[in-house]
């Protein structure tokens, strides 16, 4: 059911990624805050650029942040949720009330703080997004990777000899394949929002161009006709 859905997503990635490299330069015009027309599909901002040009050319930034993001969130919890569940009780009681300390701590506000502090770009942004979202995931991963590890085919190859990675690798990823995509698709979701918040606020490198960026520049015109092309394009 979903496989259609997300090859057609991917599809449109791809197509923003390539349409960017041969888009014109993002520069500024003579035609500010045109509305949309046959010249500008979107319409122009303060500085003559082309609306329709600069979500295009802000897509890739705005997509891979998110599965970056995603990918290294899913991937921490994977790792200390596997920890948890092959190690003993006491490392398992010991990264739960890890867990119950980084919840009580507002990550959105710890996120903030950071973000106003380095003004991250891309890569840092992806981390930090990563670093303070994590744990969210762990309570429910410990529990389906213990059920997984009483499987008989998970018994019989750790009584062969096989290690805690081929057991991961072979047989337990394979059969939680759904709960991970789950989990990715979640923390895909998040850390977009989160990183198009702190670009509306100012809180990333003025150089990474995305829509929250782009939600952020357009601010200013919300009390002229021009908020209409200006905001709702990056906003949908």
């Amino acid at each position: 059911a979903w496989a259609w859905p997300l090859a057609f997503a991917c599809s449109l990635i791809l197509l923003g990624v390539v349409l960017a490299d041969h888009l014109p330069p993002y520069l500024p015009g003579l035609e500010v805050l045109q509305p949309p027309g046959a010249g500008h599909w979107l319409g122009t901002d303060g500085l003559g650029q082309d609306v329709l040009a600069g979500l295009i050319r802000s897509a890739p930034a705005t997509v891979f942040l998110s599965l970056a993001a995603a990918l290294m969130s899913l991937s921490l919890t994977l790792f200390f949720a596997a920890s948890a569940a092959f190690g003993s009780s006491g490392l398992r009681l010991w990264m739960l009330r890890l867990v119950d300390v980084l919840q009580v701590l507002p990550s959105i506000l710890v996120l903030l703080l950071i973000a106003a502090w380095t003004q991250p770009g891309f890569w840092t942004l992806a981390l930090i997004l990563a670093l303070t979202s994590w744990h969210e995931d762990l309570r429910l991963a410990i529990p389906v990777l213990r059920r997984e590890l009483t499987r008989d085919n998970v018994v019989f190859a750790r009584h062969m000899g096989a290690g805690r990675l081929y057991c991961m690798t072979e047989h337990i990823l394979p059969a939680i394949w759904p709960l991970t995509l789950v989990l990715f698709l979640q923390n895909m979701r998040q850390a977009a929002l989160k990183g198009a918040g702190l670009a509306f606020l100012g809180l990333t490198d003025p150089r990474l161009l995305t829509w929250g960026s782009m939600i952020q520049e357009a601010s200013s015109h919300l009390s002229t006709p021009a908020w209409s092309w200006l905001v709702l394009p990056p906003v949908i």
